[in-house]
C-alpha cells in the first residue's frame, strides 16, 4: 500500500492517540498495526499493510505523528481548539511499489502516469465541541509535491461504553474533503503524454468536492494503567466530482473506498 493512501485513510479518523491522564509534560507512545485500504486512492483492489505508530505530545498543546501531522493548539479550551498544522503526504510512484504491504502484488494501474512527489502540506485547524459533538475543519496548502489545496471538514459524535468492563471510548461521524485543480490534476488528470504511456484517455480534472463518507473509531484500554491501548477504526468514503469521473477511477478503479484497521500502542512516557 502506498503511504499516501495510508495518510488519506487516517486523516478522517479522530486521533489514533489513546486517552491519557492529565500530563503537563512530554508523552511518547509507540506501536504498530494493520491497515486494509485500496492500493491507491481510487483503486478497487485492497491490500493489508503493517505500519508503525509513533506519537509525541506535550501538555495537551503540541502533537506530532504520521497520522495526525505536527500541530500546536494556540487556542485550547474545553470547547474550542485551533492552531497551525503540517502534514506529509508521501509520494505516489507509478511503478506501484508498496513498501509496507504484506499481501498482494504491486498494482500496474499507475504505469505511465508518472510519480507524484512527497507533499508537505501547511495550514491550520479548528475543532469546536457542542453537546457532545465535535465539529472540525482543516485547510492545508502543499508547498511541494502536488502543490494543491486540501480542506477536510467533519463532525464526530463520541461517548463511552462500559459493556466490556474498561471504558471503551468511541466516535462516529461524517466527513468530507475538498481540493483544488492542482491536487486533482496531480493524482487523477491524464495528459496526452500520460495517455500514450498508460492507455487511459486524456482527462482534465478540476477541483471541488473530492469525497464524502463516514468514519468510526473505538479506543480500547488494555491495562489498568492505560499504557497499553488498542484502537480499532473503519470508514467508508465515496469519491465525487472530477475525481470520481477520472478514467483512472472509472476504468481501473471505483468511487467506493473503504478502510479498516487496528493499532496497538504502548505509552512510554
Amino acid at each position: 500500500m502506498r503511504p499516501a493512501v495510508v495518510l488519506f485513510a487516517l486523516c478522517g479518523v479522530p486521533a489514533l492517540a489513546q486517552e491519557r491522564p492529565a500530563n503537563d509534560g512530554w508523552t511518547l507512545t509507540v506501536g504498530a498495526g494493520g491497515l486494509a485500504t485500496p492500493t491507491y486512492e481510487g483503486d478497487n483492489t485492497y491490500r493489508l499493510s503493517i505500519l508503525p505508530n509513533i506519537q509525541i505530545t506535550y501538555a495537551d498543546t503540541f502533537f506530532a505523528s504520521v497520522q495526525e501531522g505536527v500541530g500546536y493548539r494556540v487556542i485550547n479550551t474545553d470547547t474550542l481548539r485551533a492552531g497551525p498544522i503540517a502534514r506529509v503526504r508521501f509520494s505516489r510512484d507509478d511503478d506501484g511499489d508498496q513498501p509496507f504491504a504484506v499481501t498482494g502484488d504491486d498494482s500496474t494501474d499507475l504505469i505511465g502516469l508518472g510519480d507524484v512527489d512527497t507533499s508537505v502540506e501547511l495550514g491550520g485547524f479548528v475543532d469546536y465541541e457542542f453537546a457532545g459533538i465535535t465539529f472540525s475543519a482543516e485547510a492545508r496548502k502543499a508547498i511541494t509535491g502536488h502543490k494543491g489545496f486540501v480542506a477536510d471538514v467533519g463532525a464526530r459524535w463520541s461517548g463511552r461504553s462500559m459493556a466490556f468492563g474498561p471504558p471503551v471510548i468511541w466516535t462516529i461521524g461524517p466527513r468530507a474533503r475538498l481540493v483544488d485543480d492542482s491536487f486533482t490534476t496531480a493524482y487523477f488528470g491524464v495528459t496526452s503524454t500520460q495517455s500514450l504511456a498508460s492507455g487511459l484517455p486524456v482527462y482534465e480534472a478540476g477541483g471541488g468536492l473530492y469525497s464524502y463518507g463516514i468514519g468510526a473509531t473505538a479506543i480500547i484500554p488494555i491495562d489498568r494503567e492505560n499504557r497499553w491501548t488498542a484502537v480499532a477504526f473503519a470508514g467508508y468514503d465515496r469519491l465525487a466530482g472530477d475525481t470520481a469521473g477520472s478514467p483512472l477511477v472509472q476504468i481501473r478503479g471505483t468511487e467506493d473506498q473503504a478502510t479498516i484497521g487496528i493499532f496497538v500502542s504502548y505509552r512510554i512516557l
